[in-house]
Formats: structure tokens, sequence, C-alpha cells
């Protein structure tokens, strides 16, 4: 019997670990081949090795034709690696504007775009209704759900478009005229903010050198309060809701500097929150950003961050000047922006409370600074990814996720008293120059001159970002109109 004869015992021995050998050193080549596959490399026709990208580009509508260097790959919403290197890409469908843009790839990355939203080559234009003048407030709630207009020439009259259903007329609400003040002269709207429940907006009203607010109930007009009247015992020339709850404010005294939280339940009981602030913006329950003279040097400002009871100093700015404050967070991560108009700068900070927690000692580091002369405008994008400091066709903008700063100008200048630009959603920029509309993506790429629009309104989507709702005026007349135009070709 075999398994007797220890020679040949000795043999089926060595073979059998010679196997074992064997497969142990397949499965470490695969395991190299398959850890050097996730990092991107491979080997070229030329038989050397190359690190590539994943690339993963997606478009509204879709799918459209991907082409790498003016050569077709695949269409959109499909992912597919290419060696490391600079390429122009363009997405093309047929009725539809091309999108083209350089795209850096670096071996073993992802490279992700999700948001190219192609234009139609030929805009359809339809009037949903029109008004015999200029309509003083014209927004959207944060939802989109909503479009709020106040009727030009009539006592405190809106109209509350359904914009899932812009053929539907829509619902008229007023409010009560014994909360407004009546105007002698002259008087004017503005739209502070909406409430996180996308019903109530807070609202500016000017008459006769006078100012008072007002908050208005879409939902139940007769439930609009007079903030002014409601908080008398305590004066103030500045108001904002806390963490967006319409029942929750922050009030602030300019002259005496002094900022105070109080709540509708409980109006004649104020509490001191803050003194010597200069300007202040509120993000959450707790937290307030602000800028104080207080403990600063003669001609300079601190911009500190109160959280709770503790207060952090993030940043000291040249005083008598104009400044910009926002906080906001992204991916469960709070960055805060600050700048001075007078500095040309705004600073922007990863978390600079934990900055300061870690290391007391230590300033914050700011992850990005923007450089643009005097801006007047600063405002995180609606996904909270970009943050645009703006003054005109200037602009700097922050990209968090990719942590890549842009600054450029815009040859087309902004047009009327409207002082910035606004976002209109998450990733492109609007305004309106030379009577038309002009769009375009965070760092400027794709910009699009599109309908018609009247200065000093706001152009937005409708939910489903198959419509642009827009304000434009009659050439002839003083009539405004508001149009819908579609953003699918036919």
């Amino acid at each position: 019997m075999d398994f007797l004869d220890p020679k040949k015992d000795f043999r089926h021995k060595i073979l059998l670990f010679c196997g074992y050998f064997l497969i142990s050193i397949a499965i470490l080549i695969g395991t190299v081949v398959l850890l050097y596959e996730s990092y991107g490399y491979g080997i070229n026709q030329n038989g050397q090795v190359i690190q590539n990208g994943l690339v993963y580009l997606s478009s509204t509508p879709n799918p459209a034709k991907i082409y790498v260097n003016g050569k077709y790959r695949t269409t959109t919403n499909t992912s597919f690696t290419l060696p490391s290197g600079i390429y122009n890409f363009s997405l093309s469908l047929s009725g539809y504007r091309t999108w083209n843009r350089q795209i850096e790839i670096d071996g073993g990355t992802i490279v992700y775009f999700d948001y190219p939203l192609l234009i139609p080559n030929q805009l359809k234009t339809q009037k949903v209704k029109s008004y015999n003048g200029a309509p003083p407030i014209f927004s959207q709630s944060p939802d989109k759900q909503s479009l709020l207009v106040m009727i030009p020439n009539s006592k405190y009259n809106f109209d509350l478009y359904d914009l899932n259903n812009l053929s539907q007329a829509p619902v008229q609400i007023s409010l009560p005229s014994n909360i407004v003040s009546n105007a002698t002269s002259s008087e004017s709207w503005k739209v502070i903010s909406w409430a996180n429940d996308n019903k109530h907006v807070l609202l500016k009203h000017v008459y006769d050198g006078k100012t008072e607010y007002i908050l208005l109930s879409t939902g139940n007009p007769s439930h609009s309060v007079n903030l002014t009247q409601t908080f008398n015992t305590t004066p103030f020339d500045s108001i904002s809701f806390v963490n967006d709850n319409y029942n929750q404010y922050y009030l602030l005294n300019s002259s005496t500097q002094t900022l105070y939280e109080v709540s509708l339940s409980n109006p004649s009981q104020p509490k001191i929150v803050l003194n010597n602030v200069i300007n202040f913006d509120p993000y959450l329950t707790n937290t307030i950003l602000y800028a104080t003279s207080k403990g600063a040097p003669s001609n300079e400002v601190f911009i500190e961050e109160k959280v709770g009871n503790s207060y952090y100093h993030i940043k000291t700015l040249v005083g008598g000047t104009t400044y910009l404050l926002n906080e906001a967070s992204y991916n469960g991560i709070i960055y805060v922006a600050c700048g001075a108009e007078s500095q040309n700068k705004v600073y922007i900070y990863r978390d600079p409370v934990s900055q300061l927690n870690n290391d007391p000692k230590q300033m914050p580091i700011p992850s990005q600074v923007l450089f643009v002369k005097n801006p007047n405008y600063l405002s995180f994008s609606d996904n909270a990814q970009f943050i645009m400091a703006e003054n005109g066709s200037q602009f700097g903008v922050f990209d968090i996720a990719n942590q890549h700063g842009y600054n450029y100008s815009s040859i087309l200048p902004l047009q009327g008293t409207e002082t910035h630009a606004t976002w209109m959603d998450g990733d492109r920029i609007s305004y309106v120059s030379g009577n038309k509309l002009v769009m375009f993506e965070y760092d400027h790429n794709y910009a699009q001159t599109l309908e018609a629009a009247a200065p000093n309104y706001s152009a937005f989507f409708d939910p489903n970002y198959k419509y642009i709702i827009n304000l434009t005026q009659n050439p002839k007349n003083t009539n405004f109109s508001i149009t819908k135009t579609s953003l699918i070709a036919s």
C-alpha cells in the first residue's frame, strides 16, 4: 500500500506543501492586484503602470452623452475610470445647450459631478398672471413649494401660489388692517426671512421714514402680528428669528448695542443675551456669531461666537466698517464666515469653536480666504456646500466639499438697485443684467443668458426644477407679469 511507503509519503507531502505555497502566492498576488486596483492602478497599452481616477457625471435631464476630449465615452448617470490628467468634458443632449467643463482627474480619487442642469436651446415662456405695477414682494418659501406676491397698489393683499400647480389660481390673503400702520407719503416692503414651517414670513415695512416689523401668517392671515407693537417694551431696530422659529426672536437695539431674546408667548419679558453688539448672525438656538468693540483695540472689532454660556474669540477685523457674518452646517460640521467690507477679505473657518477648545492659546486657522474688493454680501448656498462673498460682478466662492476657492469677475454687470446676486439653489447663482436673467454655476462655469427679467427681483426654480419662475416688466407700460419658463425641451 502506497501510504505505507515512506518515500511515496514524503514525495506526497512535498507536492502538498508546494501546492499550498503556490496557492498562497496566487492569493497574495490577487490581493495586491485588488489593492492596487482599489487605488486606481492599472496597466496601459504600453505595459506601463498608471493610476486611474473614477469619474461619475449625472445631469438633469438625463441621459446625456458624455464626451471626453471630443470623443464619445458613455452617458450620464454612469461611472468610468480615466488615467490621471486634465480633460475637457462635454454633456450633449438633443435640444439642449452643451455643457462644457475642464476637469482634473487625480489617480485614486473619485470625481463626482451631480449638479449639471442643461438649458434648452429655445426657451418657451408663458405668462402666469399680470399686475398693474411692481409687486412690493416677490418671494419663494424655503421648501420651494410656495410663491408669495404682494399685489401692487392694494391695501396689503397677497397672492400665494402653489408652485407644484401654477395653472391653479393663487390663494388671496390679506394682512389685517389694524396691524399695519398707514403711510401718508411713501412706503416699501421687504422679506427678512421665512420661518422653518414655510408658512410664516418676517416682513419689514418702511413708511413715512419709520420702520415696523410684521409677522405674516400665510396659513391663517388673521393670526398675523405687528411685532413692533407686540414688543413695544423693548426698543429695537433689527429683528430675526431664533433658529427659524416664528415664536422666538432676537431684537437688536443698535443705539445701545444690546441684543435681546423674546417670545410671542411672553412678549413683555425680554432677556438680554449680549451687550456691545454691532452686528450679529444667529445660528441654532444657543449660538450667535457677532461683531463687538468690547475689549478690542482702537479702530478694531472682535468677531466672536457665543455658544450657550461660553464665548469664543475668532477674528480681529478693522473697525468702522460694514461687517459680514454667516454660519451654516455642512455634513454635520459648522462653518463660520466673517469679513469686513474695507479689508477686501472674507475668512472661512471650519468649526472654529472646536479649534479653540482643542488649543485655547492658538487662534482658529481659516480654511480659506476669499479676496473680493469691498464685499457687501455673504451667503451660503441652499445645500450649504458653497459660501459666496460678492460685490457687484466680483465673486469669491469657497467649495466646502472639495476645499477649493474661486475668485472671478463676471463681464455682465448687475442691473438696477439690487445690490447682490442670489443663489437659485445649491449650485447656481443668478442676477439680472441688461433686462435678462443671467445664471451660472458656483465657479462661473456654464454661464447662460436666459429670458427677459425685471431688475431687483430674484428668479426661482419650481420644486421639481422643471421651470424657472420669474418676474418681467412690459416695456410699453408699468405692467409686471409672473412667467413660467420650461426647462424641458420639446
